[in-house]
């Protein structure tokens, strides 16, 4: 057991406290540390929870295992992985913390078969049959996602094709993203049934649009993109729910936080630590991590401030209650 002393604690405004750590888990909080216990110092710094980045593509931004261990020592605990080919689930990259979804479900022809994804990160459907047992193949390796990929370049998914993996996907308890970046692709995204906004869109979406992403999510990805800030933040201000995520993969990205990204959410209106840790915890259904409270792992950084650029350098971080070398 030991206590984080002489910081403040970001809840999500910094406050004066101290946290004691017992095994990987946060098991106190005080104002007064009692004397003659163990510590670490984190004096004139504050503590965050560990970040988690909702779209990464782990395999796509180099070796997997090297990849996910840079992810951790430079802040991010936990990841949604947006695209996968079959044959690389289950993804697992412990101690990074994983959900996935396995390649995009696309027409054949489809985006991204003849870009990126030519070698098994598409997944091309042409029957509600198909999808409907693809959708099922991927839960029995563990995805709580599946992705649906909307890309007016290329052929396009039917949408009773789309329509039937999004519904089985909902049987069997997964959540639907969608690869939709101009207004048309979003109308049949949401027209299928999804849940996600893997992006946010390039257009401006029209007023009808808006208001049914209430409630619905939708990842950040703005850097990667060049989308401006101004599309998240009229999505956010018709209620959407916002997660960070980069696209990590992307030839715009590298591994790690990212102040760009983080940045590119205040222009629009969004506080990035809470987008970056207490929402993309719920998205992604991490519930011991993502907050400061009493039984969430001891996944924190401790920063120099919370702007961007010290939140993505952070001084120390710790997973689970061990620093990370």
């Amino acid at each position: 057991m030991f206590w984080i002393i002489g910081a403040k604690l970001a809840e999500p405004e910094p406050r004066e406290g101290a946290l004691r750590v017992e095994g990987h888990l946060i098991t106190g909080k005080t104002s007064r540390v009692p004397y003659g216990v163990k510590w670490q110092e984190a004096h004139g710094l504050t503590i965050v929870p560990a970040f988690i980045d909702a779209h990464v593509h782990l395999s796509v931004a180099g070796d997997m295992t090297l990849v996910s261990r840079t992810e951790l020592r430079r802040g991010v605990a936990g990841v949604l992985d947006l695209g996968e080919p079959e044959r690389l689930l289950p993804v697992d990259p412990r101690p990074l913390r994983a959900r996935y979804a396995g390649p995009l479900m696309t027409a054949p022809g489809g985006y991204p078969t003849q870009s990126w994804g030519k070698d098994g990160y598409g997944l091309e459907l042409t029957t509600a049959a198909e999808a409907r047992a693809a959708v099922a193949r991927l839960a029995e390796k563990q995805a709580r996602f599946v992705k649906l990929a909307f890309d007016s370049r290329f052929p396009l998914l039917q949408p009773e094709v789309a329509r039937a993996a999004a519904d089985e996907a909902h049987r069997l308890g997964l959540m639907v993203a969608a690869h939709a970046l101009d207004a048309a692709s979003v109308r049949l995204a949401l027209d299928a049934g999804a849940d996600v906004l893997a992006h946010t869109p390039r257009d401006e979406l029209p007023a009808d649009l808006l208001a049914r992403m209430k409630g619905k999510w939708v990842i950040s990805t703005l850097w990667a993109f060049g989308v401006s800030p101004d599309r998240l933040r009229a999505l956010r201000e018709a209620g959407a729910r916002v997660a960070y995520g980069t696209d990590l993969g992307n030839e715009h990205t590298k591994v790690g936080i990212d102040a760009r990204e983080l940045a590119l959410l205040v222009a629009a209106g969004v506080d990035p630590l809470l987008a970056a840790t207490r929402d993309a915890a719920e998205l992604l259904g991490f519930k011991e991590l993502g907050r400061l409270s009493v039984g969430s792992t001891a996944s924190l950084l401790a920063v120099r401030s919370l702007q961007p650029q010290d939140l993505a350098d952070p001084v120390w971080v710790m997973n689970c209650g061990k620093l990370v070398a």
